[in-house]
Order: structure tokens, then C-alpha cells, then sequence
């Protein structure tokens, strides 16, 4: 047996449907950086990467050096990574600025809401919103190697500490052995995308509390180690029944 035949009696109706709703991820986005633009929320925010989306698949290799034995042809996330506008210094790009001076890193991801091997199965795609304190080992990273880094090394459920006022909190261990180098703290709500169906669910539930979550942690006094080092480790105790 090659091709099994219920599966290509549907598939032109998956890639229709699957398509289509690609063809909404773009308008979703469109919608962010049009708004994000504009300081309403206290915060102008900048894209990281230009037009580029990060995804969890964007090969079509027979076979990679994957830590799964599957191969993903169609991505299951996608994502952008924003940062304070008013940290771009002139004639420089958003991505060229280091994540010790932005300080900050917002992250919108649409998922489809399964077979994920880090999240539990969501039963319908949803939209991972938040904001990142990201503090990368090398004082010299960029925002650009650190978004990467945020979309691959990201782990909810091994790093969660609890919940504050709707949004979850978190933190960021550092790891060599998967090239992970942050240390610092991540704040994020889930919103299933069946919500999102109008300007007016997409500005109440994704633009507003992430435009009124990154001013708020911008405006909050900066916590800098001795000597203006960045401190190492995880900076609050964390509760057992979550440590990874």
C-alpha cells in the first residue's frame, strides 16, 4: 500500500479548509501590526523578523535529526515576536537590538490545539498571547536569537508557577543540552481562535491585555543584579508541585 485511499478521497477537502484558515492567520496578523502600531495601550510594538512568522515546520525533508520519529509538513504553531518601539533606536532594525536593552518581548502564536508533546490536547486551536522577560546568558544576544530561542524552548507545562489577575506566570531554565540559555520569567493567556471571529473579540482579547500587560511590566521597576550582571537562575522559589 502507497497511498491509502479515504485519506486522498479528503484530502482536497483538508487543504481547502487548511488553507482558508492560513488565509486567516495572515489577516489575524495584518489586524496586530496595525494596531500594535498605534500607542492606545501605552506601548507601540515593533515586529521582530519583518514579514517572517516563526513556525514549528518549514522544511520538506524526507528526514532531519528530529528529536520525534515524525515529520512535520504543515505547521501546527505559528508565531511573531514584538518588541517596544521606542527601543529601535534610529537606523537600526528591530532585530539588530539586544534583548538586555528591549527588556521586553510580546509573542502571539496560533496553535491548532493538538499533538503538540508538550502541551495536552487543547480539543479546539487556540492563541497563546504574552508578554516575555527573557535574560539570555550573553549579555550580546539579540532579540532576533532570542525569539527563536523563546519559540523553540518554551514549555508550559514544566515551568508554570501559578496564576495572577488571568494572566500565567512563569519562568525560564536554562538548559545546554537543548541550546536553551534563558533565565527570566514569561506571562500568558490562552484564547480559543473561535473567539477571535471579529475586530472587536480580536482588539477585547488579544490587543487590549497585551498592549495593557506590556506597559504595565515596562513601567515597573527594572531589577538588576550586583554590578549590572544578569542574574543567573530562576528568581523566585518554585512551587514543587510544578518544578519540571
Amino acid at each position: 500500500m502507497i497511498f491509502r485511499k479515504d485519506v486522498v478521497a479528503e484530502t482536497a477537502g483538508a487543504y481547502d479548509a487548511l488553507a482558508a484558515y492560513f488565509q486567516d492567520v495572515r489577516s489575524f496578523f495584518e489586524v496586530l501590526s496595525v494596531r500594535f502600531s498605534l500607542p492606545e495601550y501605552g506601548v507601540r510594538l515593533r515586529p521582530i523578523a519583518g514579514n517572517e512568522l516563526f513556525s514549528n515546520a518549514n522544511s520538506y525533508l524526507l528526514s532531519d535529526d528530529s528529536s520525534y520519529p515524525y515529520y512535520l509538513w504543515l505547521p501546527s504553531w505559528l508565531g511573531r515576536f514584538y518588541i517596544d518601539a521606542d527601543r529601535i533606536t534610529d537606523g537600526r532594525r528591530a532585530d539588530d537590538v539586544r534583548t538586555a536593552d528591549a527588556r521586553h518581548i510580546a509573542f502571539v502564536w496560533p496553535w491548532l490545539g493538538f499533538n503538540d508533546a508538550y502541551v495536552k490536547d487543547a480539543g479546539e486551536p487556540e492563541c497563546w498571547f504574552g508578554v516575555a522577560e527573557p535574560r539570555p546568558q550573553d549579555p550580546r544576544e539579540t532579540v532576533r536569537t532570542t525569539a527563536q530561542s523563546l519559540f523553540n524552548h518554551f514549555r508550559l507545562e514544566h515551568t508554570l508557577d501559578g496564576e495572577d489577575q488571568g494572566w500565567l506566570t512563569g519562568h525560564f531554565t536554562p538548559d545546554a543540552e537543548i541550546g536553551c540559555n534563558l533565565t527570566g520569567r514569561w506571562h500568558l493567556r490562552r484564547v480559543p481562535l473561535s473567539t477571535l471571529t471579529s475586530y472587536y473579540e480580536v482588539e477585547r482579547n488579544v490587543i487590549q491585555p497585551l498592549g495593557e500587560k506590556f506597559s504595565a511590566l515596562a513601567s515597573a521597576p527594572f531589577a538588576c543584579a550586583p554590578n549590572d550582571r544578569q542574574p543567573q537562575g530562576h528568581p523566585e522559589p518554585v512551587p514543587s508541585a510544578v518544578r519540571s
